[in-house]
């Protein structure tokens, strides 16, 4: 006795229409044929040749409607990937707040984590997903799950930038001073990304940046982030085991944070541990409209390194014309 799907199926093929399977279906969000499909004893719970099942594509694709069918008949919503990624983390992942307020009413837990320790809402702070992350934390998702670098939502939050998914987690309870397995906190990942909006959110929130995430925005050339940053209470000549704001911005060719700093008293002359200069980092990588501005406020030309080596002595090793001439220009005004 033929089964209704093969029956359906013979009556597709007779009418010129290829066979689906569900998989196929979800993905093309044809939710008629699902029902069909699903009428007619399909699997709903068998994955496809990716190892994905039917409901994990159609969180993944933001397929709701197409969820709730699946879920009706018995998908299981906490069915996983081999790296344990969850239809939940699929649906973060996409922006999809519709599929992932359905996941979690059908019972997906919140909290799973998939082999890297990461967690739906980890997934969605990263992406700046503040519906999803909104849903999440009202469904009483971790706000403090760490991964296994132990890096938290509000570290990936920070990270994109969005200040919105940014305050919902710190509205949920989210741990400023949490650290990575680094040391380094939330206002680390923020300064690293040059996320000023951020690091003003975090500041208020009683997050305290240090010296070294000074110098990490100013290597970024994240002026609006080095701005924030210096406002907060952070000095321009702060120094960190050889290295400075200014060193680091000049040899990046930031002219824009190198001319900041400079303006909020930042030592023009300050040197590494190998003697090394702005003016000399600028000369040897060949970065002229830094050289210009740091010559502008007073770079002294003929600062030596360690191996009694100039500015200008880099610029004409290396043939560096357009430095050297700026350079020989400078001297010959002093």
């Amino acid at each position: 006795m033929y089964s209704l799907l093969t029956v359906i199926s013979a009556a597709f093929l007779a009418a010129g229409v290829p066979r689906q399977l569900l998989p196929d279906a979800v993905v093309d969000g044809k939710a008629a044929v699902v029902q069909t499909l699903i009428a007619g004893g399909a699997d709903v719970n068998a994955p496809d040749d990716s190892g994905l099942t039917p409901l994990m594509l159609a969180a993944m694709q933001g397929q709701t409607a197409i969820a709730q069918m699946l879920i009706a008949a018995k998908a299981s919503v906490n069915a996983a990937t081999e790296d344990g990624t969850t239809p939940l983390m699929r649906a973060a992942s996409a922006n999809h707040g519709d599929t992932v307020r359905l996941l979690i009413a059908s019972g997906a837990d919140v909290n799973a984590r998939n082999s890297g320790g990461i967690t739906a809402m980890m997934v969605a702070a990263f992406g700046g997903y503040v519906e999803p992350v909104r849903a999440l934390l009202a469904a009483k998702a971790d706000p403090n799950a760490k991964d296994n670098q132990s890096r938290t939502g509000l570290m990936a939050a920070v990270t994109n930038g969005d200040v919105a998914v940014v305050q919902a987690l710190l509205g949920g309870g989210a741990d400023v001073s949490a650290a990575d397995a680094g040391g380094g906190v939330a206002v680390t990942y923020a300064a690293a990304a040059g996320s000023a909006d951020a690091i003003d959110v975090l500041q208020k929130r009683g997050a305290k940046a240090t010296p070294r995430d000074l110098i990490l925005a100013a290597s970024g050339c994240y002026t609006a982030a080095v701005r924030v940053l210096l406002a907060s209470g952070l000095k321009a000549n702060t120094s960190v085991d050889g290295n400075a704001p200014l060193l680091a911005a000049a040899g990046e060719n930031c002219v824009d944070t190198v001319a900041l700093l400079l303006d909020q008293g930042a030592d023009v002359n300050v040197k590494d541990g190998d003697g090394w200069t702005p003016l000399i980092k600028a000369a040897s990588a060949n970065l002229p409209d830094v050289a210009r501005v740091l010559l502008k406020h007073g770079a002294d030309v003929d600062v030596a390194d360690r191996l009694d080596r100039t500015a200008w002595m880099y610029a004409s090793m290396t043939g560096h014309e357009e430095i050297a001439a700026l350079l020989k220009d400078a001297k010959a005004k002093k």
